[in-house]
């Protein structure tokens, strides 16, 4: 970014790089008319992000006005239009008593929104509560109590062994950061913002919104993690560093290479062969289908009058923990399963599918849906059976980590007991039902 204005929008979409926040610093303490003109940028790009507080200043303004209008003696706004005068340095004084007022109002919003953006954070970190025994406190290479009330400081290491988790508070201010059990955590600088280390572990964060140009940031073997104000779950394990956003956005940069930005509702993961990119959060799939439907082939499903666009009923499939259906759902319908695999790791999988009555798996070499081909097929196979038919195999596909591809799964069942279940082998691993964790919904427009 070349231009000021572009450094302004850039911080707030909170899309700058270290470097340019520190030259946006430079440009903002160089001369206070640049920090008017950042509050005036600010004001409009946010179009008053609180609301109700900008509509009651300009009231409160506007009535200041009106008063100050009805009295014969000088008003006290036009003090205020002096002072804001010489504060700013301005070369003019409106000539009409109008015009003056009205700018006096305005100045006194931009005021407003200037102490708003810029007003400090006040939280201190203090350890909130203690689930469980055996937390431990490290400070300068001494094992302290770690109890709920320990106010923290810069250098401290927490570490929570099995069964025992902890909160970090920074009251007044409404940010809080869970620790899960078997994670430490190091308290890494306080003076530039609230920085921490995850060694290990996992921890849940709601941030309140920060100081500008002090973010909250915590870094892991393999990435750092930059906040202003959001909620966000962090986990990280020996090789990989996994962030979900539920609130906000948080920015994710991965250490050797590469960032990207993550938004509510989705996740991202840096680690080694894995695509940096925010992928739409996991555990569920769409589930659609057509009742009162005789027959024992998925073909019946696929001419029926009101497929595809009209099935009796339809819904997301939630904290889905694999591909499996539950048995017995009932007679006579046909299904459709559609949402995306998440692989976990790069390399050739393998897939298979089980089902009573007829089945059949569908891929796509990537996330689109009109690139589908169908992969497999299962007959009357038993519950989990893999190998009762070798169309229920598919030949090794090539996935990427960090990538999502498009799966569909069409099912007919009949009178009596029905199920289906999806399986792959992951490269190096053994064969099993897809887990929920690798899969999210396709969304119906």
């Amino acid at each position: 970014m070349n231009d000021e204005r572009q450094l302004i929008d850039g911080y707030l979409d909170e899309e700058l790089t270290r470097d340019e926040e520190r030259r946006l610093a430079e440009w903002l303490a160089a001369n206070r008319e640049h920090v008017r003109q950042f509050v005036r940028d600010a004001q409009l790009h946010r179009q008053i992000r609180d609301t109700m507080l900008a509509r009651q200043m300009q009231t409160d303004a506007l009535a200041a006005v009106e008063r100050a209008e009805r009295k014969p003696t000088p008003s006290p706004l036009r003090s205020l239009a002096d002072w804001l005068s010489q504060l700013f340095a301005l070369p003019w004084i409106p000539a009409r008593r109008g015009a003056w007022m009205a700018l006096a109002a305005c100045l006194a919003l931009v005021v407003g929104l200037g102490v708003w953006y810029f007003g400090p954070t006040v939280g201190e970190p203090v350890l909130a509560e203690v689930q469980g025994a055996g937390l431990s406190l490290e400070r300068a290479g001494q094992t302290l109590p770690a109890v709920a009330g320990t106010r923290l400081r810069s250098g401290d290491v927490l570490r929570a062994p099995s069964n025992v988790t902890a909160a970090i508070s920074f009251a007044p201010e409404n940010t809080r950061i869970m620790i899960e059990q078997g994670t430490e955590l190091k308290v890494t600088g306080l003076s530039h913002g609230k920085r921490f280390a995850l060694g290990v572990g996992k921890l849940e964060a709601s941030v309140a919104r920060q100081r500008p140009f002090k973010p909250l940031v915590v870094t892991t073997v393999q990435a750092e993690a930059r906040v202003v104000g959001t909620r966000f779950t962090l986990a990280v394990t020996t090789n990989a560093t996994r962030l979900e956003v539920a609130e906000g956005k948080v920015r994710l940069k991965r250490l050797n290479d590469g960032e990207v930005r993550v938004g509510a509702g989705n996740y991202a993961v840096a680690a080694p062969s894995h695509d940096l990119a925010p992928l739409p959060l996991t555990g569920s799939i769409l589930r659609e289908y057509w009742t009162n439907l005789p027959g024992t082939v998925w073909i019946e499903l696929i001419t029926h009058t009101n497929y595809p666009d009209r099935p009796d009923g339809w819904n997301y499939l939630t904290n889905l923990s694999s591909l499996e259906m539950p048995p017995t759902w009932a007679d006579n319908y046909g299904l459709r399963l559609r949402g995306y695999v998440h692989p976990p790791t790069t390399g050739d999988y393998t897939f298979w599918i089980a089902a009573k009555d007829d089945a059949s798996l569908w891929l796509s070499p990537d996330e689109e849906p009109e690139n589908k081909v169908q992969m497999a097929h299962s007959e009357g196979a038993a519950s989990r059976d893999w190998q009762s038919d070798p169309a229920q195999q598919t030949a090794a596909v090539p996935l990427t980590a960090g990538r999502r591809y498009y799966f569909e799964v069409l099912h007919k069942a009949s009178l009596g007991d029905d199920h289906l279940a999806v399986a792959w082998q992951p490269p190096g691993g053994t064969v099993e039902v897809i887990p929920g964790e690798c899969l999210s919904p396709f969304k119906l427009k």
